[in-house]
This record gives C-alpha cells, sequence and structure tokens, in this order.
C-alpha cells in the first residue's frame, strides 16, 4: 500500500475518534435543576373485566345433557332450572327407594303381622296373667280358712309370677319389634330423601340473581364433574379483577384510586378504586388478585374484556423532582461531567423521581453518559 493511501487512512480515523468524543462530551454536558412540582407513584397491572359474582356452573353428577333449559342472555333467578342430565340409573334407585319406604310403613301400622301377632300374644299372656291372679287370691283365702294345702298355694303363686314374667316378656318383645320396625321406616324415608336429593343434582340449577354470559356445551354432550357447562354473573354488575406482581403488593391499599384503559374504548381513561386484596399469592404467576370497582363504569361492558391499570400508590405536593434519566443506580447523581453526590429518593414514577434530601433546588445535575 502506498504511503497517501495510509495518511488518508490514518485521517479518517482521527476524525472518527474526534467525533466519538465530542458527542460524548456533549452529551455529558446536558444538564438540568430540580423542579419543584406534584408527583405521583403508580404500579402497573393488567386484568380483565369479570361480571360480579361471576362463577363457572359444573355439573354435580356425571351424564349426558338432557335439555338446556335457558339460553346465553337469560336472566335468571336462584334456583332457575338450567340444564338436566340424563341418567336412569338414578331415576330407577329412586323408585326402590320409594317402594321399600312405603313397605317399611306398612309394617308399623295396624296392618303389621308381625306387630299384630306380638299383640295377640300379649292380650293372651294378660289374659292369663290376670286369670292366675285370681285363682292365687282364692287359694290364699281358702288358706286363711285352713282349706287346701301349702302345696296348693304355692303351686298358685309360682303360676301367678311365671304369668306375669310371661306377659313382660312377651310386652318387651312388641315394645322391640315395633321400635325396630320404626327405625326401618325412618331409615327408608331417609334414603329415599337421599336417592331424591342425588336425582335432583342431575338438574343444574342456579345459586344467583344474573345473567347466563356462556354455554359451554351442547344437548347431547356428555359432561363431568371437572367440565364447566356455562358462566352466570349479576346482571349489568361488573368488576375489576387485576393481576398485581408480588414485588408491589405492599403498595397496594384498599381504596386507592386506579385508572383503566381498555382496547374496547381506546382512548378513555376510566377511574375505579380498590375494593378488594386477595392475600394469597398464586404460585405459578407470582401475582396477587385485586379486585376495583368503577367509579362511572362505561355504558357497555362484557366479562373478560382486557384492561390495563394504573394503581395510584402515593401521592406528594411540591416535591423536589429530577428527570428519571439524571438518576444512577438507585442513589447517586453528577454535579460535574465526573463528579457525584449521593441523595435519598422518595417516590418515583417513569418521568420523575422525588429526592428529599442530598440535592439543592438551584443545584445543576449532568445528564450521565449512557
Amino acid at each position: 500500500m502506498n504511503q497517501p493511501a495510509l495518511i488518508q487512512k490514518g485521517v479518517i480515523g482521527l476524525f472518527f475518534v474526534a467525533l466519538l468524543f465530542f458527542s460524548s462530551c456533549n452529551k455529558s454536558n446536558v444538564t438540568t435543576t430540580p423542579v419543584v412540582q406534584d408527583i405521583t407513584e403508580s404500579i402497573y397491572a393488567s386484568g380483565v373485566i369479570k361480571a360480579v359474582g361471576q362463577y363457572e356452573v359444573f355439573a354435580t353428577s356425571g351424564g349426558i345433557i338432557k335439555e338446556i333449559l335457558v339460553k346465553e342472555g337469560d336472566t335468571i333467578n336462584p334456583e332457575t332450572p338450567l340444564f338436566v342430565i340424563d341418567n336412569m340409573i338414578s331415576a330407577m334407585s329412586t323408585e326402590n327407594a320409594r317402594l321399600n319406604m312405603e313397605l317399611s310403613k306398612d309394617k308399623t301400622g295396624p296392618a303389621s303381622n308381625t306387630l299384630r301377632e306380638l299383640e295377640s300374644r300379649v292380650q293372651l299372656a294378660k289374659a292369663k296373667m290376670k286369670n292366675d291372679s285370681i285363682l292365687l287370691e282364692r287359694q290364699k283365702n281358702l288358706w286363711a280358712q285352713q282349706v287346701g294345702s301349702k302345696v296348693d298355694l304355692e303351686r298358685r303363686e309360682l303360676s301367678f309370677q311365671a304369668a306375669v314374667t310371661d306377659f313382660e316378656g312377651i310386652q318387651l318383645q312388641y315394645n322391640q319389634a315395633k321400635l325396630e320396625l320404626l327405625k326401618s321406616y325412618q331409615q327408608s324415608v331417609n334414603n329415599l330423601k337421599i336417592s331424591q336429593k342425588q336425582q335432583a343434582d342431575y338438574t343444574i340449577r342456579s345459586s344467583i340473581y344474573g345473567t347466563i354470559y356462556s354455554i359451554l356445551k351442547e344437548k347431547g354432550e356428555l359432561v363431568s364433574l371437572q367440565t364447566p357447562i356455562a358462566i352466570i354473573g349479576e346482571s349489568n354488575q361488573f368488576e375489576i379483577e387485576m393481576q398485581v406482581d408480588e414485588y408491589d403488593i405492599t403498595k397496594v391499599k384498599m381504596q386507592q384510586r386506579v385508572f383503566i384503559t381498555m382496547d374496547s374504548y381506546r382512548g378513555e381513561v376510566f377511574e375505579a378504586a380498590v375494593v378488594r386484596i386477595e392475600p394469597y399469592m398464586n404460585q405459578r404467576t407470582r401475582t396477587f388478585k385485586v379486585l376495583a370497582k368503577f367509579k362511572e363504569k362505561p355504558t357497555l361492558l362484557f366479562p373478560n374484556l382486557t384492561i390495563e391499570a394504573n394503581i395510584l400508590t402515593e401521592k406528594k405536593e411540591n416535591a423536589l423532582t429530577i428527570p428519571a434519566a439524571y438518576l444512577i443506580g438507585n442513589n447517586q447523581l453528577l454535579t460535574g461531567p465526573s463528579d457525584t453526590i449521593l441523595v435519598a429518593v422518595g417516590i418515583a414514577n417513569m418521568q420523575w423521581v422525588e429526592i428529599t434530601s442530598g440535592l439543592d433546588v438551584n443545584q445543576k445535575i449532568f445528564l450521565p453518559v449512557k
């Protein structure tokens, strides 16, 4: 390579070095002074719109959907029938339980063969006991008149005692049999109620006043206990369900202001307030569920609309602030091209940082070179 070419390349290299130097110096010379102004701190959260009391409807017993008694958009009351699940085995079990109950009831009534037989034996034993009592009294009277023998008297006494024992035994059998039959009847009544309750579980009912927002199954489909079949919630009553990162959750308090934006209402901001903070962290997402309610809700809302939220956690008036870009690390500022000072930082947002100590209002600070 010839010498002029080498000289030309060297000049070009020096030019770029100088350009970088002056550019760097020019950037490091950007300065500002603190601004006294109001500053707010907020945290970001994403979430969805949900109907108040919104829940997924599950079948309490598996089977085939026999009937769908509502349609999407219907208004419902508590106990409104929604779906009927077909299950012939449950119906047959209920009928069997009803027949057993009727049979047990007959066994406790006047027509019960068991009780009638025992009752006859009780009456017969009672009559014998009464007759033996009369014969014993006669024998005692004769003995008092020195008629008869001591053996005859003792025989009458033994006969009477045997009759008493026999009567009491048969009476006890009667009472025991009646008690057992009554218990058997009560058990059959309970079994019928259980069968009827199990069969009633095949009719899925609403538990709230509200609206059918979605039906997830069709007639004839098989449903299980793990698969939702509908979504229900209160009518025209909505809340905001937000997911707040565990790093920010300690800053969230009840009734804090929340500013909401939605793709469905582009360019509009709606205000809400925190009404509930669930104290349990989702292990998978490492977030906490926070609920808020609109102060003035949009004219039309639907469940599961996505939202973005900023929760206002703190506000200070007349705070000493600097642009966030001037802060180095967590607590340093440049007061010259290479001179740094330590400061105490208060609240902050994406644009501004509050300085609580270490900086004067008229002190110049330099923008750090990135």
